[in-house]
């Protein structure tokens, strides 16, 4: 599958090489080769120009080998498209006075650099990382060939972010139409637009916020200077490109390898050359065996069993049910309404979508509350376990069961912790939960975990985070919102605001996390408030619901 998608990536850029060796022919003729290389040069480390080896990663038509080389500078350039390659190489010839003389063309996987550790001064690359598969593994290589005390470079944009957020996509199509009324040329019109969406989909950077990510993963290998620079794009790009891209600003993600022999990261001592392996606890390499550690020895690397700590207590949790502890008779009132309702035939219909067919599931519904989906799907003959970390919604839960005849199993369990074995579920399944957590991310990995191989995840929430509850404008008289009160309310914006998800835009945040964790096939639906919510009634919902469904690989 890796292989699948490299080779398609591979051929979709070769069929671009020759529309984007005219984007780099508008650069060089115009002020934007001044503009970069003045950019570059101001980055670099302090050394001669005969003596810097510098390698460009992803060079495409060999834009920066073209004005690098005319500065003085001999550049390796790497790409993984033999056409882009040809092209650069005829570029080269084309464009500058020295050809091939000041610079090497290789072919080489960005993932997987044939290079020696510490071979290079510098290390660029543009518009490339968010087109990787795996592009936290190329950023260790990056580091890898980067000499202690040298540059890495790396601009980039975040290209398809609006296949994942419905703002994103917007500001998109206002780009569109504003190239269109100036005249310009659409750089996206020249592209095999539904082809690079479909890649866009399979590569996890298209679901990230960056540079924010960028950040995270360099300081994860240890880097200690890193700086972004989020208004690049205003120094190097034309008027032509501010229009086509505004929505997708570029930005610059700077990283300099340290050239002491030994630095910290946290409280531990990490030196030059010494290799650790698989011992880690938020991130920090622990080098040395303490008693009690597991040793596992197999080669010339000792790799040492993972740090284990009880969690501290969080109270927020207990905010989290004392809250939904004085909504939990509401709930029962307004789900006991919703299963008698048509809405729970269109919940079913879309349930139905995604989950296998033809035979009885075991299904786990996380943050149950009163029942409402396990109710429904114990109707369906599956086997059911509701699980609610507040004992009242797990009480009306069973109550409810009890009057609609529905064979479930509830029990009182936190959502971030199901206690079940690996791969017990055929589902998971989940409604208006994950908004509600401390730690979402942990609680992903979780569900992923109690999955069977090949099981499906089904998690049906929004951007609740986002939202004003106390704004009930448009909604229904009776609508249960106007049962809460302004106190509850204010209770709960004060609960969001302590946590994290909040702050995160949805449905990409949570695709992110997924793919970090065992999900194979992702399924994003942004629409689904729209086939459910058909009447402003009681169980109207405002909030633009989404549906994510994750396959266990």
């Amino acid at each position: 599958m890796e292989q699948e998608l490299l080779q398609e990536i591979a051929s979709y850029w070769g069929t671009r090489a020759e529309g984007y060796s005219e984007v780099n022919e508008k650069e060089l003729a115009g002020s934007q080769r001044e503009a970069w290389l003045h950019v570059l040069e101001e980055q670099f480390p302090e050394k001669k120009k005969e003596e810097m080896k510098i390698l460009d990663i992803g060079t495409g038509p060999g834009f920066f080998p073209m004005i690098l080389s005319e500065a003085g500078y001999t550049v390796t350039a790497v790409d993984y498209t033999e056409e882009m390659l040809e092209k650069a190489k005829e570029n080269l010839g084309k464009y500058t006075k020295y050809g091939l003389e000041r610079v090497t063309l290789q072919r080489m996987d960005a993932q997987n650099l044939e290079f020696a550790d510490e071979t290079f001064d510098v290390v660029i690359s543009r518009n490339l990382t968010w087109n990787l598969e795996k592009p936290e593994q190329a950023y260790q290589e990056w580091m890898r060939v980067l000499k202690p005390g040298g540059v890495l470079l790396n601009f980039d944009a975040n290209w398809y972010g609006y296949l994942y957020d419905e703002e994103k996509k917007e500001a998109y199509e206002a780009d569109r139409k504003k190239v269109e009324e100036q005249q310009l040329d659409d750089h996206y019109l020249c592209t095999d637009i539904d082809r690079m969406e479909n890649i866009a989909r399979q590569v996890p950077l298209s679901a990230m916020e960056r540079p924010a990510w960028d950040t995270k993963v360099l300081e994860s290998l240890g880097v200690c200077s890193i700086q972004t620079d989020s208004e690049i794009w205003k120094r190097v790009w034309s008027e032509e490109e501010r229009l086509n891209y505004a929505s997708t600003p570029m930005f610059l993600v700077r990283a300099e390898k340290s050239a002491e022999q030994s630095f910290q990261l946290g409280d531990v001592t990490v030196r030059r050359g010494e290799k650790y392996q698989a011992a880690s606890e938020d991130g920090l390499w622990y080098p040395a065996a303490k008693p009690g550690d597991m040793v596992t020895e197999g080669g010339p690397v000792v790799a040492y069993g993972r740090i284990v700590r009880e969690p501290e207590y969080d109270d927020r949790k207990e905010q989290i049910v004392h809250y939904w502890e004085k909504r939990s008779e509401s709930f029962l009132e307004q789900r006991r309404s919703e299963l008698a309702n048509p809405i729970a035939k269109r919940w079913m219909k879309e349930i139905e979508k995604q989950i296998p067919a033809g035979r009885r599931l075991k299904i786990l519904d996380v943050g149950c509350g009163a029942g409402f989906f396990s109710i429904l799907l114990a109707k369906e003959g599956h086997e059911v376990f509701g699980i609610d970390l507040t004992p009242e919604m797990i009480e009306n839960a069973i109550q409810l069961a009890e009057e609609e005849n529905a064979d479930c199993c509830f029990q009182v369990m936190d959502a971030e912790n199901p206690m079940f074995a690996d791969e017990t579920f055929d589902v998971v399944i989940s409604r208006n939960l994950t908004w509600t957590l401390p730690n979402a991310e942990h609680a992903y990995g979780e569900w992923m975990r109690v999955l069977k191989t090949g099981g499906v995840l089904l998690n049906f929430d929004a951007n609740y985070g986002k939202e004003d509850v106390a704004d009930t404008k448009g909604l229904p008289e009776a609508h249960a919102h106007f049962k809460v009160g302004n106190e509850m309310l204010e209770e709960c914006e004060r609960i969001k605001s302590q946590l994290p998800i909040s702050r995160k835009n949805r449905p990409a945040y949570d695709v992110a996390v997924l793919c970090e964790n065992t999900a194979g096939e992702i399924r994003i639906d942004t629409s689904l408030g729209k086939r459910i919510y058909l009447e402003k009634d009681e169980f109207y919902n405002p909030a633009p619901m989404f549906s994510i469904c994750a396959v266990k690989q």
